[in-house]
């Protein structure tokens, strides 16, 4: 599988897709720029894997299928690694809608095993609050940013996956707070398996990952409100607009 995947890497193109298209205002001057972008790429294609699988993967916790809950859960992270790693190598495979497709990816997969994880008493009600409290304050901040980098509102710009305005990089500490969720939904479900439920180890590790979350979440906060007072910042450009 590995040998399959370099394979597959070496065949992709280097050459970037991506382009930047400038609009004029009717007085001959610079407009927003607009980022046009490349959708069809692989990267794209496993983060919407990702989110199909994610339903699947609930539906399997619920129902007790425990060990095809774990498989699920860990081929879609497989896929998560697998876009990073293609993203970043091979500047063709990069794409606004890879940024925002890929976060989604991961949090409906996240939210939905979260949920049946919890559902099927597994997982303690207090983490299951700050896991999708922290995703759903972030969904919030990327709404109100966009929102506000609009010039003039439409469902059309509001929704577009092709024109950006603004780009929040994760830090370390999302990433390091993924793979704690990661590693804290796969404990809970691998708990009923191995009978180690209510064990000390599993509880400090459920509460490393809950106190994690809750740092990562002001951190996020800060960089959206800052970017958020940014965007209040206009630009020359936007007031010969007006």
């Amino acid at each position: 599988m590995v040998l399959i995947c370099r394979r597959l890497l070496t065949c992709l193109p280097s050459c970037q897709r991506t382009y930047r298209s400038v609009r004029y205002n009717s007085d001959g001057e610079k407009a927003v720029p607009t980022i046009k972008d490349n959708i069809y790429t692989i990267p794209n294609a496993l983060s919407l894997s990702r989110i199909l699988i994610s339903p699947v993967t609930a539906y399997t916790v619920i129902t007790g299928q425990h060990t095809l809950a774990i498989a699920l859960f860990g081929a879609a992270g497989i896929t998560d690694f697998l876009d990073g790693q293609i993203a970043r190598r091979y500047p063709s495979q990069r794409s606004l809608l890879g940024s925002i497709i890929d976060p989604i990816g991961d949090k409906t997969l996240m939210g939905c095993t979260t949920f049946a994880v919890w559902y099927t008493g597994l997982m303690p009600t207090w983490l299951v609050f700050i896991i999708l409290g922290r995703d759903l304050t972030l969904l919030g901040g990327s709404g109100i940013a966009k929102y506000k980098s609009l010039d003039k509102f439409s469902l059309r710009k509001m929704f577009s996956f092709t024109d950006a305005s603004f780009e929040v990089k994760p830090g370390w500490h999302g990433k390091l707070n993924m793979c704690l969720q990661l590693g804290a939904v796969l404990a809970c479900l691998a708990a009923p398996i191995f009978q180690f439920q209510g064990h000390i180890y599993l509880d400090m590790y459920l509460i490393t990952t809950g106190v994690m979350g809750v740092y990562s979440l002001i951190q996020y906060i800060l960089t959206y409100k800052e970017v958020i007072r940014k965007i209040d910042k206009k630009p020359d450009w936007m007031e010969h607009e007006k």
